[in-house]
């Protein structure tokens, strides 16, 4: 037995809202309900009402740059689901201050994954990340999972928020700011994890040759100032990059490439006049390239269709969409359009990131998704 309920519910009352979605959602034998919100509400709130009603299940969320439901996308609402199923073991940690500790949360991570018997050494389960975009720890935890638990697939989106101001995420009715929040499952049912890209690469391709890994930035491409190569291969003028820096690394991000697959990572800013500061890290001495954007909605039935054939009996996805793409999707027109193809798989339940995860990789620019089967 496994259901998969999802649905999306705004206005100006959040407890009419919340009473909404726990009248949606609520079923028997729920073990996991996740919930995606708008910073228009307090998610303190949010997490405390979801909490009241749902005392004994496992209760996980964060606030989004927008919301993915099989409404579409929306804004200022919130998107929630639940899981009800058998041979499905569900246990969330609360990562906190990630900025400074992560890398010492071995122990933790082990005794929470140990309460519902998964090991180094399980293969029968995944995990899904749910982290604060704004300490660039992202790369960081993902070492620590994965090191930990090398046979358990993960994947995940970074807590957003429109303003970049302020993300947050909760466990269990506790709501911090520089934490993670880490959902270890066990099961034998089936799933699938899928990630998808709007843009392939060119054939231009920058050498790494200077990093500043701490900070996430690259100082020198191709032996020569970040900046200066970074212009000069777009053809455009260093000072034209400097005046219109955010519209141009909107539309020409970098990615690592291993033979058809890409790796995204978006420039974001320019630090010190020559270096590029990243929304993922780049390590020194590795090539990357400039991409173009291919068509988003073929790239979506494509995902829809590998979804399908891989598993026919899909009975909910989890979506975890890149806050850039659904910007791009918007100026485009293409809401609609995108959002229908993945209705397209049945009920859907997601939020616009500030950063994708899948397995050891933090990326941007990127949608990942977990499909469940029964």
């Amino acid at each position: 037995m496994f259901q998969f309920l999802s649905s999306n519910s705004s206005g100006e009352n959040l407890e009419n809202v919340v009473d909404l979605l726990v009248a949606a959602i609520s079923q028997p034998e729920m073990k996991l309900v996740m919930f995606f919100t708008s910073k228009k509400y307090d998610i303190r709130q949010v997490s405390q009402l979801f909490m009241e009603k749902f005392p004994d299940v496992a209760v996980v969320g964060c606030t989004t740059a927008g919301e993915l439901s099989n409404l579409g996308f929306t804004e200022g609402s919130i998107t929630a689901m639940s899981i009800a199923a058998d041979d499905f073991e569900v246990v969330p940690y609360l990562m906190k201050d990630i900025k400074k500790r992560a890398i010492l949360a071995k122990n933790d991570l082990l005794a929470a994954a140990g309460k519902i018997g998964l090991t180094p050494n399980s293969e029968d389960g995944f995990i899904i990340t749910l982290i604060d975009s704004g300490q660039s720890a992202e790369e960081k935890i993902l070492s620590i999972l994965c090191n930990t638990f090398p046979k358990l697939n993960l994947v995940g989106g970074s807590a957003a928020s429109e303003d970049f101001k302020e993300q947050l995420v909760s466990v269990n009715g506790e709501t911090e700011a520089n934490a993670a929040v880490v959902i270890f499952v066990k099961t034998s049912k089936e799933f699938l994890i899928v990630k998808e890209n709007i843009y392939a690469p060119t054939n231009i391709e920058l050498d790494v040759t200077k990093a500043d890994i701490q900070r996430r930035l690259v100082l020198e491409f191709n032996g020569k100032p970040a900046t200066e190569e970074y212009a000069r291969n777009l053809g455009i003028s260093l000072d034209y990059l400097k005046a219109n820096f955010q519209d141009v690394f909107f539309e020409n991000p970098v990615g690592r490439t291993f033979g058809d697959d890409v790796w995204i990572t978006d420039p974001i800013s320019i630090v010190d006049e020559t270096g590029i500061g990243f929304a993922a890290l780049i390590m020194s001495h590795t090539k990357v390239k400039l991409l173009k954007p291919v068509n988003a909605i073929a790239e979506a039935a494509k995902t829809v269709q590998t979804v399908k054939q891989k598993l026919p009996n899909c009975k909910g996805v989890i979506l975890f969409n890149c806050f850039f793409r659904y910007l791009q999707f918007k100026k485009d027109n293409q809401r609609e359009l995108i959002a229908a193809e993945y209705k397209k798989l049945g009920t859907i339940c997601g939020f616009n990131t500030h950063g994708e995860q899948l397995n050891r990789h933090h990326m941007n620019q990127t949608l990942t998704l977990i499909a469940f089967g029964e």
